[in-house]
């Protein structure tokens, strides 16, 4: 399953000055001409729901050839890989979906994602570390969760729910700045407004962890088995911990996993143990993550340990 593509460049930092040069820049010009003009009222209501949705339709439209620039996504023929063709084309079946296109990724570290406007047009995309670290089985589970990204709409519900931040903010600064425009409570509006942002991104951050578990779920039930979905979720979340590629800026929330070094010996710890497959001791070492307790409000994934006791009470219901 190996694949070789020409290398694609600073993947975090094509991101990055895509992210400032397209949305940063709207945004900030938007807001200047939105405070200076000193519009209030119902006219600063309508152009602040008309900018909203202008963004909401920018990120809607130019979203998956923004992801495909940035991380050099290419499309990937069936001749060049008839096997994963395969799984795309009977996971969409049992989805009831529109097969996707699929494209491979020139990075080292083991991921996938899924992107697109709809379910008609959507795309999978894997990395070449993926086909490398995973065997047949853990890479179906992987395809399985990223079609479940797609039955479900989450890209496009990602998208929506990413222009909620936009929406708080500029709600602060129209609102919060309408009766001083001379730059009184202009420093304190400003600040307002970026802590407004910043709790929107919390609650999109929110709504992708919860996407996952569902993505999780139609994998599990999809392949019948859910140890290998475990198994590649432990693999991945261990060497994606360790990469200094590891999923950065808008297309982080689109990722498989984004796991962080400390769940990385936990990882490798539920590797070993699927490995021998005594699930009593699968569920003690995540019963012992779990008594550790973790951080995951400024995550776009679950915590590993979380994913990974999901997956095995599923398990045990498909058995049941």
């Amino acid at each position: 399953m190996g694949l070789s593509f020409p290398s694609t460049g600073n993947l975090n930092l094509r991101i990055m000055l895509t992210s400032i040069l397209i949305f940063g820049t709207i945004a900030a010009i938007m807001g200047m001409v939105l405070y200076s003009s000193g519009i209030s009222g119902t006219n600063a209501v309508f152009m602040w729901l008309l900018f909203s949705i202008l963004m909401l339709g920018i990120q809607w439209y130019l979203g998956p050839s923004i992801i495909k620039w940035a991380t050099g996504a290419k499309e990937l023929s069936i001749e060049h890989a008839p096997e994963i063709h395969q799984m795309i084309e009977h996971f969409a079946r049992i989805a009831n979906i529109p097969k996707p296109k699929l494209y491979v990724v020139n990075n080292p570290t083991p991921n996938a994602f899924a992107f697109g406007r709809t379910q008609s047009d959507a795309g999978i995309a894997i990395h070449v570390g993926l086909l490398k670290i995973l065997n047949k089985e853990e890479v179906e589970g992987v395809l399985a969760h990223e079609m479940g990204h797609i039955k479900h709409r989450d890209v496009v519900v990602m998208t929506v729910a990413s222009v909620i931040p936009v929406i708080l903010y500029y709600a602060v600064i129209l609102f919060g700045g309408r009766d001083d425009r001379r730059g009184g409570n202009f420093f304190l509006v400003w600040i307002g407004a970026f802590i407004a942002q910043f709790l929107g991104q919390l609650l999109v951050m929110w709504v992708s962890r919860s996407r996952e578990y569902y993505a999780d779920v139609f994998a599990a039930h999809a392949t019948r088995k859910p140890l290998h979905l475990m198994t590649a979720l432990a693999k991945i979340s261990y060497v994606s911990a360790h990469s200094k590629g590891n999923a950065e800026g808008m297309v982080k929330a689109f990722y498989f996993s984004n796991a962080s070094a400390s769940e990385a010996s936990f990882a490798s710890e539920i590797v070993n143990l699927i490995s021998a497959g005594n699930e009593k001791d699968i569920a003690s070492a995540i019963a012992n993550e779990k008594k550790k307790g973790g951080f995951e409000l400024i995550m776009t994934h679950p915590l590993t340990y979380k994913r990974l006791d999901a997956l095995l009470k599923i398990k045990k219901e498909i058995g049941a």
